[in-house]
């Protein structure tokens, strides 16, 4: 009976390792549980930018061909009812399934003068809710089609758009 009067409960008792120890544990599983999370944004916008990339780039074979063809760029016009002279060159077939697909809601147009310049035609972009998620995403696509700048080269990202412009050649 003596021992068992003797005994020092265990919450008494020091613990078995140092402080910093666990201290250093808790660090180290806040900072992998953040990483995870920033990574999981990360994976998130790239897998959206596919979506809008293959947009881009599919609109742009069209427009080029009929730049090619007919001399002259065409007007102005929205992605949803193009003009009925961009069917021949396949425009709709193209460009319809590729529309349906992207991850991004927002209006799709083209312009013979894009914020690059008068006279430089390009694919225009506006998100219908222009936030911090759309503009990563469209830095992301500005990565994949340029140079990662939005403010310079052929595809050029502001706040309420995105603008990749087109060449002749």
């Amino acid at each position: 009976m003596a021992d068992s009067e003797n005994k020092v409960p265990q919450i008494l008792l020091a613990p078995a390792s140092p402080l910093w120890y666990h201290a250093m544990m808790w660090a180290i599983g806040g900072v992998t549980l953040g990483l995870l999370i920033a990574f999981g944004f990360v994976l998130r916008d790239h897998f959206q930018a596919d979506g809008m990339t293959h947009v881009y780039r599919e609109a742009r074979a069209p427009l080029i061909q009929y730049r090619l063809e007919k001399g002259a760029w065409p007007a102005k016009f929205d992605f949803r009812v193009p003009p009925a002279d961009l069917a021949a060159f396949g425009f709709t077939k193209v460009v319809q399934p590729a529309l349906d697909k992207a991850p991004v809601n927002g209006s799709w147009s083209f312009t013979p003068d894009s914020p690059a310049g008068k006279g430089i035609p390009a694919v225009v972009f506006t998100p219908s809710t222009p936030d911090a998620s759309s503009q990563r995403i469209l830095l992301v696509v500005d990565d994949r089609l340029d140079d990662g700048d939005g403010a310079k080269g052929l595809f050029r990202v502001s706040e309420t758009e995105a603008a990749f412009t087109l060449k002749s050649e």
